[in-house]
């Protein structure tokens, strides 16, 4: 994910303190988030903000910016370490996957770009669990 961060100006101005105190708190309230900095000049504040911009760089951040956050456990292809008898052993936090780098991933990790082009492609498909 690209971040990118771009300082914004606001300029408030009153013809009373009374009048520029209460357009200046109303701004200040709007852009509350955003760390505003005030400097006045006579009757006239100006308020620097900084305005914060995410551009997605593969397909795995597009689905991140709507809300989906998916993990090496949620794909059909990461294979859990098993017991000896054969069921999941909860306590291994690692599993087996033929397109991590070394060939075993963490379950927790964020999934690969390949799991969403899949999904984009129609190639696989996740259903919820009710």
């Amino acid at each position: 994910m690209i971040q990118e961060a771009f300082q914004q100006f606001a300029i408030v101005q009153g013809d009373s303190a009374q009048q520029l105190s209460e357009r200046l708190n109303e701004e200040l309230f709007r852009l509350r988030h955003k760390f505003p900095e005030v400097s006045f000049e006579g009757m006239i504040a100006r308020i620097s903000y900084t305005e914060h911009t995410n551009a997605p760089e593969d397909t795995a951040d597009e689905y991140e910016l709507r809300g989906v956050h998916l993990t090496c456990q949620d794909c059909p292809f990461f294979q859990p370490h098993q017991k000896k008898d054969g069921s999941e052993d909860l306590r291994a936090k690692k599993g087996k996957c033929d397109f991590a780098q070394y060939g075993s991933t963490n379950r927790d990790m964020r999934a690969c770009a390949h799991l969403f082009d899949m999904l984009n492609r129609g190639e696989v498909r996740l259903c919820l669990a009710e």
